[in-house]
C-alpha cells in the first residue's frame, strides 16, 4: 500500500539529531513492503533553520522512503503567533501539493499542527480513503496555560477557530490514535467514537542508543567521566516553559548543602528559559549543577549511559502526558523522577522504576534525590527495571510493527 505521512516536526534522515516517531514507523512501514511519502516541512522547527535539503533527500533515498519538504515560512520562537502563522501556511500549501498527487491508500497526519490534520482530514473524505490522526500534543487546550492570566477568562473565544478546526479534523477523521492514553481520550471527546482507535507511545529504539553509547565512548568518555561514588541527574530536552526544570535547578541547593559534589545535576537541551536556570546557578553558585545545550546524538547517548537517574517533570497546565525523554530514560537504565501525573506516574508506581515527587516544589524534588542518594540497592533495582521496560514494552521495534499492523487493518476496512 501507498502511505502518506503529514508531519513537519520530527527528525529527518540525514539531520543531525537523532530520529524519531515517524523515521522509525517509515522504516517499520518500508519493511513491511509498503511504499511512504513523507510531507515534512522546508523549515527545521527543533533547530530554526531551513531543512539541509541535499541531505535529507541523500538519506531519504538510501531508506528507500520519499520526502517533499513543504515550503514553511520561518519563525524564531516556539510561543509566538509567527509560528501559528507558519502552520497555516504549511497546511496550506500541503493541500495544494497534495491535490496534484495520486491519492495513496491511507493517510496519518499529526496532530499538531491542527490545520495541517484538518487538510488530511478533508483530502481523505475528498479520496474516500482512511485518514487516522496522531494525537500528539493537545491542541488548542494547552493554548489556554501560555495566555497572561488577564485574559484567560475569554479563552474559549480567542481559540475559537482552533477549536472549530480541531472538532472537524477529528471528526473527520477515520481513526485515532495518540502517544498517551489522555490524548487519544481529547480525540474521541472531541471527534466521536472510532471504528480505529488506539495508544502508541514514542518509544525508544534500544538498536540506535546502544549504537550511539558505543560511539560516544570513543569521542566523550574523558568528557564525561563519571567519578566513582557520585550520583548523577539527568535532565534532557527542552529548557521551555512547559518543562517543570526550573525546580530541579532550586532542588539543587539544599542538594549542594546535604551532598556536596556527591550529587551531579546536569541539564541537556536549550531553550526560552535557559538564561534563567544559568541565572539560578550562578547566583547561588551552584557548582553541582551543569547546563550542557544542545548535545549531538552520541555524546547525548554517552552521557545518558552514565547518569543514575533521569527527570521527568512538566507543569500541572502543560497537558503533557507520556513525554520521549522518559522512554530515553528507560533505555539507559536510568531511574525515573516524574512529576507527570496518570499514566506515567502509574507506569512509574507498578513498575517500581523511580519516584514520583510534586511538581514545582523543590523540597519534593529534593526529597526524591535524597532517597536515591541514601538508599542505592534501590535505586539499582529501580534502573535494572527500566531497562526491562525499554526491552519489553518501548522499544520502537515493537511500536512501529504495531502501528503498521494498525495501518493494514484500518486500510483494509
Amino acid at each position: 500500500m501507498k502511505v502518506w505521512l503529514v508531519n513537519p516536526f520530527d527528525p529527518l534522515p540525514g539531520e543531525q539529531e537523532q530520529l524519531g516517531r515517524y523515521a522509525h514507523l517509515a522504516d517499520a512501514l518500508r519493511q513491511a513492503g509498503h511504499d511512504v511519502l513523507w510531507w515534512s516541512s522546508s523549515y527545521s522547527h527543533r533547530f530554526k533553520r531551513d531543512i539541509q535539503a541535499d541531505l535529507v533527500m541523500a538519506a531519504a533515498r538510501d531508506k528507500g522512503i520519499e520526502i517533499r519538504l513543504v515550503p514553511t515560512p520561518r519563525y524564531s520562537r516556539n510561543v509566538s503567533f509567527s509560528r501559528l502563522k507558519s502552520h497555516r501556511s504549511y497546511a496550506r500549501s500541503f493541500n495544494e501539493l497534495a491535490r496534484n498527487e495520486p491519492p495513496p491508500d491511507i493517510i496519518l497526519a499529526s496532530s499538531p499542527p491542527l490545520e495541517s490534520a484538518c487538510a488530511a482530514s478533508k483530502l481523505g473524505r475528498a479520496w474516500k480513503i482512511p485518514v487516522i490522526i496522531d494525537i500528539q500534543d493537545q491542541w488548542p487546550d494547552n493554548f489556554r496555560s501560555m495566555m497572561p492570566k488577564a485574559i484567560r477568562w475569554c479563552s474559549g473565544w480567542l481559540l475559537a477557530r482552533y477549536y472549530a478546526i480541531e472538532r472537524e479534523a477529528y471528526s473527520l477523521a477515520t481513526g485515532i490514535v495518540g502517544v498517551a492514553q489522555g490524548y487519544l481520550d481529547r480525540g474521541l471527546h472531541v471527534g466521536g467514537s472510532k471504528k480505529f482507535e488506539g495508544v502508541f507511545p514514542l518509544g525508544v529504539s534500544l538498536k540506535a542508543v546502544d549504537e550511539a553509547i558505543k560511539q560516544g565512548a570513543q569521542r566523550y568518555s574523558e568528557k564525561w567521566r563519571k567519578p566513582d561514588g557520585q550520583i548523577w541527574l539527568v535532565y534532557l530536552g527542552s529548557l521551555g516553559y512547559s518543562h517543570d526544570f526550573l525546580t530541579i535547578v532550586r532542588a539543587a541547593i539544599p542538594a549542594k548543602k546535604r551532598f556536596g559534589q556527591r550529587v551531579r545535576i546536569i541539564l541537556a537541551g536549550r531553550g526560552e528559559l535557559a538564561d534563567k536556570a544559568a541565572k539560578i546557578v550562578r547566583r547561588h553558585s551552584l557548582d553541582n549543577v551543569t547546563l550542557t545545550g544542545f548535545l549531538e546524538f552520541p555524546e547525548w547517548a554517552y552521557l545518558l549511559s552514565q547518569v543514575d537517574a533521569g527527570f521527568n517533570p512538566s507543569l500541572p497546565g502543560a497537558m503533557i502526558y507520556f513525554p520521549n525523554k522518559i522512554f530515553c530514560y528507560f533505555a539507559a537504565g536510568a531511574a525515573v523522577l516524574n512529576t507527570i501525573p496518570g499514566q506515567c506516574a502509574e507506569l512509574i508506581d507498578r513498575h517500581s522504576c523511580g519516584l514520583n515527587y510534586t511538581a514545582g516544589d523543590p523540597g519534593s524534588c529534593f526529597d526524591a534525590i535524597e532517597r536515591l542518594v541514601e538508599s542505592p540497592d534501590e535505586l539499582s533495582a529501580m534502573k535494572a527495571a527500566s531497562r526491562r521496560l525499554a526491552e519489553q514494552v518501548y522499544d520502537r521495534g515493537i511500536i512501529y510493527a504495531n502501528l503498521t499492523r494498525f495501518l493494514e487493518e484500518a486500510v483494509l476496512g
